[in-house]
């Protein structure tokens, strides 16, 4: 195939891999890695160590609270056991016993969040169709 402002023997792009056999190719490919690599490691020391620099300037307040019920680390407050126990009494139309309460984990929440998103999405008005 002829085009008018090519000439026949003269190609538009020409492919080779000499530049990266002669001289200094495949050297210069190895330092581009070896630099982007070494760049993308001090980016996660970097990251990884910035918590505990700022870690000192980050401290909490100290708030004290008389008037809160006082519980160790494992055990709710008994407010919060009788108000859990009387909604599982309501939910449950049977004899219960509740054995265990704990939080959530950090794999629950998308659970969780899901049941949020079905529930919310079961409310949605349908719109009808308008002729």
């Amino acid at each position: 195939m002829l085009f008018l402002a090519q000439e026949e023997s003269k190609r538009l792009i020409e492919f080779s891999l000499a530049p990266l056999t002669e001289e200094h190719g495949i050297p210069m490919a190895i330092m581009g890695i070896v630099v982007v690599f070494s760049a993308l490691v001090l980016i996660v020391v970097f990251i990884t160590v910035l918590p505990r620099l700022v870690a000192p300037f980050n401290k909490p307040a100290a708030t004290e609270s008389a008037s809160a019920p006082t519980a160790h680390d494992d055990e709710l407050p008994e407010e919060v056991l009788v108000v859990i126990a009387a909604a599982v009494a309501e939910a449950m139309d049977r004899p219960h016993r509740i054995v265990k309460i704990r939080g959530l984990g950090a794999g629950e929440y998308a659970w969780s969040l899901e049941g949020r998103m079905k529930h919310h999405m079961s409310h949605r008005i349908e719109h009808r169709d308008r002729k």
